[in-house]
């Protein structure tokens, strides 16, 4: 059996433009994620490269998440930056954050409904109220303007761009080529 099975996805909304970057075997590109990730049509999940081992497709998902950025970093990715995102990305809290944390955490007494309500994942509801809520952040110009300048001025910038529409379309009809079925 070959351990060359993996391959790395993209979901693109209806302008072309990526809104997450996935790694998958199998039929993982045509499977639901989560609440606050939409499955596309068909014509938009988009197969980036394929006939990868684990870790190499692993590479390439996390080097294109940190090309885009996530939209909680002020990107423009759906992805979510939870447990090995936080590890492997090589994103941390600073030690001044960690005491910040810290401080704010002691002494607090929590009753055993509060610890309870901490286990309990997140209701849809409260994912779209999120969802909303950052829409808003993003639809300003203003924020959006000042969040992209960030982007552009973190150390990974200057490693590749965004595809553009032609250069997505080339792709596409090379892996339409490859006979490649998404």
């Amino acid at each position: 059996m070959s351990c060359n099975i993996y391959y790395v996805y993209q979901y693109l909304n209806k302008d072309n433009i990526p809104y997450y970057i996935g790694k998958g075997s199998k039929n993982r590109i045509n499977e639901s994620h989560s609440p606050w990730i939409e499955l596309p049509p068909t014509a938009q999940r988009i197969i980036v490269q394929n006939n990868m081992s684990e870790k190499a497709a692993f590479d390439l998902e996390i080097y294109l998440i940190k090309q885009f950025g996530c939209k909680i970093d002020g990107g423009i990715l759906d992805n979510k930056k939870i447990s090995r995102w936080v590890s492997q990305a090589g994103w941390r809290h600073s030690d001044e954050t960690k005491k910040q944390i810290s401080n704010k955490n002691t002494g607090k007494v929590r009753s055993e409904q509060h610890k309870e309500n901490y286990r309990k994942s997140k209701t849809t509801e409260h994912a779209e109220k999120i969802k909303k809520a950052v829409k808003q952040l993003w639809d300003n110009p203003e924020y959006r303007e000042q969040r992209l300048a960030m982007i552009r001025e973190k150390s990974f910038a200057h490693k590749g761009k965004p595809w553009s529409p032609a250069r997505r379309e080339a792709q596409m009809k090379k892996q339409n080529n490859k006979g490649i079925t998404i």
